[in-house]
């Protein structure tokens, strides 16, 4: 839901915006204050738009949503011809947009939206891994030169871009918007919104490769952020992908190829372990507190495109050093016991980036791995969990539990290997969380990674409760 508390629009205008017909059973046109796509939020002065999801259909909900004192909703052309005289009478009494598709038409009003902003510098960024950690960086830097507006979380699909994107006001100088892809043309919808100027790639992986097909898809999909570029466009690319010159070729901008060897004024990183990266930029030293080279990928990322922007050393170095690490992306928790909480989702290649980040640190105690499921990898799920068991014989942890059913390829890929520690595949989790807790003694170093699904930011929270009756 936006949350705006002013008026973005009257419904009329609302309606002429998403290509739609405004219908009004009073004769009135009230005022739009937010929008929203759950019925559970709706209060006055709030559109509601019914979308037609995989599970349930909002138009199931107009009702409920015109009892909590909407100001209107926006229903497709099909529901409203089906349902005229109810719609249109005095028990109903709401304001109507009726368009062709509600999704549609909701990416309409909020490219309209978008639009308003002519001096809006619009920057986008994409990709399998790092993303939303991109955005974040990015938007702490560019906040250094001017008000910035960034989309909160993972709002970053094609309903949680358009919500996000409305909440661009006019104070706004930089809007640095995220865009995540699960499914083909997704991405042509979401810069169709928001029409991005800059756009850069953290990487092509394997992320979502069950819905997609194959990681040529994957790149192909990714590279539709560039699809309304043109000269004066610049897309960023990361210079040690492999997917690099494919990219470049798909943009009709131009390109710059950012990287440790590649981003001007990096001059040298050293890494500070858990606590970190030092990196050296401009004769200035910033102190980047997100661990791995994962996450100094995505700052030298927010660099190069800061830089092409005329941002000063001095305010990507503040911008930069402001950046606390983020709840489940490589949050390192030090204590009694030290947790490594990188739960928001997981893939191949962010597993080896983790396993490597831990295999480079001097570590005196155990060494325990929490390795849920990775999901959404179609018919390579058996191959890459297995690729991931191997993996961590190379890595050769103290102790590892395996959770959920398809890291029981991991598994067995440990069991065949001559891996000497002790390893456990569970599939209950109230099982998997008392053997955790059971196994835990003073220096112990624990990786949580898996896939969102599998919430292993539970155990996060119940390890940290354990350190509290502790006193720790």
């Amino acid at each position: 839901m936006t949350e705006t508390g002013h008026k973005l629009f009257s419904v009329s205008n609302a309606s002429d915006r998403a290509e739609g017909l405004f219908v009004s059973p009073g004769n009135t046109d009230p005022d739009i204050l937010s929008v929203s796509i759950d019925s559970r939020t709706v209060s006055a002065g709030v559109l509601f738009i019914a979308l037609i999801g995989e599970v349930t259909d909002g138009h199931n909900y107009i009702s409920q949503a015109a009892r909590s004192g909407a100001s209107s909703v926006m229903v497709s052309s099909k529901y409203y011809a089906d349902n005229v005289a109810y719609l249109t009478g005095s028990e109903f009494n709401c304001c109507l947009i009726v368009v062709e598709n509600t999704l549609s038409g909701f990416h309409k009003l909020a490219a309209s939206w978008v639009s308003d902003f002519e001096n809006l510098i619009k920057v986008a960024v994409t990709g399998s891994n790092g993303k939303s950690t991109t955005k974040e960086l990015i938007g702490a830097i560019l906040a250094e030169d001017g008000d910035t507006i960034i989309n909160e979380g993972n709002l970053n699909s094609e309903t949680g871009l358009p919500l996000s994107v409305l909440n661009i006001k006019k104070e706004h100088k930089y809007g640095v918007f995220e865009m995540g892809i699960n499914h083909p043309e997704e991405m042509k919808a979401l810069v169709s919104v928001f029409s991005p100027q800059y756009a850069l790639v953290t990487n092509i992986g394997t992320a979502h490769l069950g819905l997609m097909g194959s990681q040529e898809a994957i790149a192909a999909e990714k590279s539709d952020i560039f699809s309304l570029f043109d000269k004066s466009n610049i897309g960023f690319i990361p210079a040690e992908d492999s997917w690099a010159e494919y990219l470049e070729d798909r943009c009709p901008g131009n390109t710059v190829r950012y990287g440790f060897n590649s981003t001007e004024g990096v001059d040298r990183v050293s890494s500070l372990g858990l606590k970190g990266w030092n990196i050296q930029y401009k004769n200035l030293e910033i102190n980047f507190k997100l661990v791995g080279q994962h996450n100094l990928n995505n700052a030298i990322a927010s660099i190069s495109l800061s830089s092409v922007l005329g941002i000063s050393p001095c305010k990507i170095k503040k911008g930069l050093e402001k950046i606390e690490p983020l709840k489940g992306r490589s949050q390192v928790v030090e204590g009694i016991y030290t947790v490594i909480e990188d739960s928001y989702n997981a893939n191949p290649e962010s597993m080896e980036e983790i396993f490597n980040f831990i295999s480079d640190l001097e570590w005196a105690g155990r060494v325990l791995l929490v390795l849920g499921t990775m999901k959404e990898l179609g018919r390579e799920s058996e191959k890459m969990h297995r690729v991931v068991g191997s993996m961590v014989v190379k890595l050769d942890p103290d102790l590892i539990f395996f959770y959920g059913s398809e890291m029981r390829d991991a598994y067995n890929t440990v069991l065949d290997s001559d891996f000497s520690g002790r390893v456990i595949h569970n599939l209950d989790y109230q099982e998997l969380e008392n053997l955790v807790l059971d196994s835990l003694i003073e220096g112990d170093l624990i990786l949580l990674k898996g896939s969102r699904s599998m919430e292993l930011n539970r155990l996060a929270d119940k390890i940290s409760k354990s350190r509290e009756v502790l006193g720790v």
